[in-house]
């Protein structure tokens, strides 16, 4: 079960709102100030049991957009999908025509805070009189107060009522002074009550992570701490034999620390004391014992988190020795822990974070949520971070943008196919980037590097470059001086590389310029131009031990060809064509090992529909090996010196997988023979080098 909407009415910045959600990860996109938290808290009265049941709202929490209040409702109400069969989630179900067998998928729940029946039933009675006024309806809004109120909580409604028309018909117009009666009964619309012994509140599981949360508390507390809850019932799958030694072990530590002479001599003295005030007739015996636990479930109970550093191997340390980004980090990868594998008796799970990058800086921001596998977690983030927004796909983000007195609420992916949603989310993701909190910068020159880079280093090495830290940025040119000028022993001390291109001729040239074609005159310009950027830069990056280019011996597309990659372009051709002849012609030429004739046609497409266009289809095609052309693996090995044996260890691994299901690689052999199981980092990396000494990823780590 998750939750597919969410619809607002009168709700402080929320006049008349609609939010879409899917299942998984979700973004709340929105500026300072426009509704991000009142967003969660209309969503938490609904659904988190740490809000009171019963919510009085006040004349502030109306939409100041109202003008007068009184006589308004503001109803929140939250629409579910995928319901299981459970009974708890089914009396949630909104009814259906057409669907009168087996279990009902949709369901419904909502608040209402409204005036109260009499009112209700007043305003009804006027509507109907022929002298109706909106003059003498005020006077019956002057004397109605915020306790001729009341909140009702009701299930299975259908009624939207973010919507103008439904809300004039079932709440009423006021402008033209007509309400309904409310002796009719609307329950396919408002919804009925929910049993006596069901509450919402505690048949789902909700945590709210506000923006700098200080978790240090939540981890050493009994209730919230979501490594006791982890932890707890695994007592019963330790071996009896295991359990025995345990607990007779700590039998006789107690033993041991209840007989120390110092104890001993701690507790005479309180006896002494004792029987020297109230005499020996009265005094108690007393004695000091060890009570370390000895009971599984309370022994597992009583362990701790202890942390490192990845910057500092071999030391660990306490929770609340971290940063409070490390520790709501850690906080925040437990309760996803908890939720997908401890939370089996709730319907559904869910996860409000608010505004993340308060507490965790870019990279993890970006990593954590594109990493982050939640089947039976819904998570849903507010935040005015485009980091987070880079790997946010379009179709669950919600974009809040301030208006008049309200917020209106946008979903980007409204009315586009999937096809187009998934090549824009791959542009989003490949344009935006912050090479201040890098840890490797790698600036390239166009749309197509750009793209099919980072896409590429995913699909090849199982690892993105935001999760090992890398920032691409596209200069959209091959001015790459005035950023590349930050990355010098006296300003940021991180690697940069530079990725362009020398343009070499892809064709034969006459030995003499004046015999030269059009087409060969353009050639020999971008060569002479391409040596001549190689010299400047060449020479600003002399000295500098952070900065160093790396080049492309024709251009990106051409390069890209030439290792063995017609596959992916190939593949692109019937997004490029519709005829199968003009297929066929292009795929030919393609397959050309001559850089005459292939790099020529891999160059006529790219002008056909746009570097950039290409690469986003090109992209769709990549496959574990693609081949990634030397000039680059320099250059993103060069970014990478920092990479911990983890993240190359966890590439191993994955090569290794991708290899063994595919028969036709030349490693497969080798790869189904091997297993890195239980094996340290370094020794997996070592076992890969020596294993696959030609591969991509052997290479790449021989130029770290």
């Amino acid at each position: 079960m998750h939750i597919s909407s969410l619809s607002i009415r009168n709700f402080r910045n929320f006049y008349k709102s609609k939010f879409i959600f899917k299942k998984g990860i979700n973004t709340i996109l929105g500026e300072n100030g426009s509704g991000k938290t009142n967003l969660f808290f209309a969503l938490r009265v609904l659904i988190d049991d740490k809000l009171p049941r019963y919510i009085r709202f006040n004349e502030s929490d109306f939409n100041r957009g109202l003008g007068k209040w009184a006589g308004h409702w503001i109803i929140l109400s939250v629409t579910f999908d995928e319901l299981d069969a459970s009974e708890e989630a089914q009396v949630l179900a909104v009814q259906s025509s057409g669907d009168m067998e087996g279990s009902k998928k949709t369901g419904s729940y909502s608040v209402y805070f409204r005036p109260k029946y009499q009112f209700r039933k007043e305003l009804y009675d006027y509507s109907q009189t022929a002298g109706k006024s909106v003059a003498g309806l005020q006077l019956f809004f002057d004397k109605l107060t915020i306790d001729d109120y009341e909140t009702s909580y009701l299930c299975r409604g259908s009624g939207d009522f973010s919507d103008d028309t439904t809300y004039k018909k079932y709440v009423g117009d006021f402008d033209a002074v007509e309400f309904p009666n409310p002796d009719d009964k609307e329950e396919l619309i408002f919804g009925t009550f929910l049993p006596r012994e069901i509450s919402v509140h505690n048949e789902v599981s909700c945590t709210f992570i506000k923006a700098l949360r200080d978790v240090e508390s939540d981890l050493r507390s009994y209730s919230t701490n979501p490594l006791i809850n982890l932890l707890r019932g695994k007592e019963k799958t330790i071996e009896v034999s295991k359990q025995t030694d345990i607990i007779d072990s700590v039998n006789k530590l107690n033993d041991q620390i209840s007989s120390l002479k110092e104890v001993k001599d701690v507790k005479d003295g309180i006896d002494k004391s004792i029987k020297e005030a109230v005499g020996t007739t009265y005094g108690p015996n007393i004695d000091v014992k060890s009570e370390l636990p000895n009971d599984m479930e309370k022994l597992l109970q009583s362990l701790k988190l202890w942390v490192g550093d990845p910057d500092e191997e071999g030391y660990m340390g306490k929770i609340w020795e971290l940063s409070l980004g490390g520790a709501n980090m850690i906080y925040l990868s437990l309760k996803l822990l908890e939720y997908e594998k401890i939370r089996t008796d709730r319907i559904a799970n869910f996860l409000l974070i608010e505004e993340p990058e308060a507490h965790i800086h870019t990279h993890i921001q970006k990593t954590l949520f594109d990493n982050v596998q939640t089947n039976k977690t819904q998570v849903i983030i507010s935040t005015h971070s485009t980091h987070i927004s880079s790997v946010s796909r379009i179709s669950s983000v919600n974009i809040l943008s301030r208006g008049n007195m309200q917020t209106l609420v946008y979903q980007p992916s409204n009315n586009l196919d999937d096809d187009y949603i998934t090549r824009a989310e791959r542009y989003l993701d490949a344009i935006r980037s912050n090479l201040l909190f890098a840890k490797g910068v790698v600036l390239v020159e166009g749309d197509a590097e750009q793209i099919l880079i980072p896409q590429m280093f995913k699909k090849v090495f199982g690892i993105s470059l935001d999760e090992i830290g890398i920032s691409l940025v596209n200069i959209g040119s091959t001015g790459f001086k005035n950023v590349a000028r930050l990355f010098h022993k006296d300003r940021i001390q991180k690697n940069c590389a530079i990725l362009t291109d020398l343009d070499a001729s892809i064709v034969n040239l006459p030995a003499n310029e004046v015999d030269d074609s059009a087409y060969e005159k353009h050639c020999r310009a971008s060569q002479i131009s391409g040596a001549e950027r190689k010299k400047e830069l060449d020479k600003f990056c002399d000295k500098n031990d952070f900065l160093i280019p790396f080049y492309s011996k024709y251009t990106f597309e051409v390069d890209f060809l030439l290792n063995g990659n017609s596959h992916e372009y190939v593949q692109s051709l019937p997004e490029i064509f519709k005829q199968q002849a003009a297929i066929d012609s292009s795929k030919k030429k393609l397959e050309e090992k001559s850089v005459s004739i292939a790099g020529v046609e891999v160059l006529r497409l790219a002008d056909k529909k746009g570097k950039g266009w290409l690469a986003l289809v090109v992209a769709d095609n990549l496959v574990y090996n693609t081949y990634i052309p030397e000039y680059i693996l320099k250059a993103v090995a060069f970014a990478s010196s920092h990479l911990n044996n983890a993240s190359k260890a966890k590439t191993a691994k994955y090569r290794l997988r991708k290899i063994s299901r595919s028969k036709n690689d030349s490693y497969y052999d080798v790869a189904t023979k091997i297993s890195f199981k239980d094996k340290e980092d370094q020794q997996v990396i070592d076992d890969y080098i020596a294993n696959f000494p030609n591969d991509q990823f052997t290479k790449f780590l021989s130029f770290i």
